[in-house]
């Protein structure tokens, strides 16, 4: 690491956040930063902090020089990448809860007008991404009776679905099978649409998709034409962008103290919490899920 290190704090709309963070850092004594400050230039900084909103709006591609983006919500850090050697680390750890809760809002208003409910059967909940929010998702519908069907392009440990008494499936599977659908996965190269006219024609008439990634991993178009021309309905439901944002701002000393303890690790040359992998294909991901035909894309869109 280098003798200086300009961490950049960039949340002009979070200043509860910005406050904190200036405040903690004058007063840190245990973080390995050796010398820093805190500016709103860029150009040469190796670390910089900030909300995936901001990042996106009001900085642009970030520089070469930047080897650790500490994002301070559940964002992916995408599009504004530098390259392979940077590191990209969100609080999604943190900051599930109220994601979770504004999909589980979803899902029980969804449940008061579904016939299968008032029939007395269980509704199957598909959870395409098992990080930490589809884990936290994944816990909250077990408890509420819902079959769970997993997807996840890596392959989660093999507990942590069984713990939530969910089943692990092909994407085409899910699609087909479950009544409401959560898309819990970061925007890249492999969800750039993930979900595509093909995969949507595989959802249920009335099934429900419940989108907490970004407009970028579903091809909105497709819905409406599905809707229009096969007689359809897919009800499509998007998560507030600034859900996650928000939720540090409401909680500004836990992600204070989240952000300077993983300053803290890549001070140390320690592995961040949290840690964003943005997986590729075929350089990233599980070489078994590949082989499975397990993937996504099988026949062409």
């Amino acid at each position: 690491m280098q003798d200086r290190h300009n961490i950049h704090i960039a949340l002009p709309h979070r200043p509860a956040i910005r406050s904190a963070l200036e405040n903690a850092l004058r007063a840190a004594s245990n973080l390995d930063l050796g010398k820093y400050d805190v500016t709103d230039k860029i150009d040469d900084a190796e670390v910089v902090v900030t909300d995936s909103e901001t990042q996106l709006n009001e900085i642009g591609r970030l520089p070469e020089a930047v080897r650790f983006l500490q994002l301070i919500d559940c964002g992916s850090g995408e599009p504004n990448m530098t390259g392979d050697g940077l590191t990209v680390a969100n609080t999604s750890s943190l900051l599930v809860d109220d994601p979770a809760d504004w999909a589980i809002d979803q899902w029980h208003e969804i449940a008061r007008r579904s016939s299968r409910t008032r029939q007395n059967e269980p509704s199957v909940a598909g959870i395409i991404g098992f990080g930490s929010l589809g884990f936290e998702l994944g816990k909250r519908l077990n408890e509420l009776g819902a079959k769970i069907w997993v997807n996840d392009i890596r392959t989660p440990e093999q507990m942590s679905f069984q713990s939530v008494g969910a089943r692990r499936s092909s994407l085409d599977l899910l699609l087909s099978q479950s009544d409401v659908m959560f898309l819990a996965v970061h925007h890249g190269p492999t969800s750039d649409p993930l979900l595509s006219r093909r995969e949507l024609g595989l959802i249920e008439n009335d099934a429900t998709v419940i989108n907490m990634s970004g407009a970028k991993v579903v091809d909105l178009e497709a819905i409406k034409m599905l809707n229009e021309s096969q007689d359809r309905k897919i009800d499509y439901r998007e998560m507030p962008s600034d859900l996650g944002s928000a939720s540090a701002s409401r909680r500004p000393r836990a992600a204070t103290s989240w952000v300077l303890d993983n300053l803290g690790n890549y001070a140390l040359n320690h592995h961040p919490r949290s840690i964003v992998e943005h997986v590729t294909h075929p350089v990233a991901g599980d070489p078994a899920f590949w082989a499975s035909r397990m993937h996504p894309r099988q026949t062409p869109v």
